[in-house]
């Protein structure tokens, strides 16, 4: 085998190692952007929530507010 040859494999054996470490890195880049995603879609899912149970806790007050002055209505004209 001449050095030429030599030399042309172990640039693509270089390369091909190169070529592996790329990917794995973009394997895990890719990873870590869908946990991220993920992570902001669950935060996002959870102020959601929050918000709706507030909005639901605003209204169960307001109809328990009505029920009570109502019934004291009720209470003072009926004695």
């Amino acid at each position: 085998m001449s050095k030429g040859a030599s030399f042309m494999q172990k640039q693509t054996a270089d390369q091909s190692r190169l070529n592996a470490v790329r990917n794995e890195i973009l394997d895990i880049a890719l990873h870590i952007d869908a946990k991220e995603n993920e992570k902001r879609r669950q935060r996002a899912a959870e102020r959601a929530l929050k918000a709706r149970r507030g909005i639901e806790d605003h209204f169960e007050s307001r109809r328990l507010a009505t029920q009570l002055s109502e019934e004291d209505e009720r209470r003072h004209h009926f004695g």
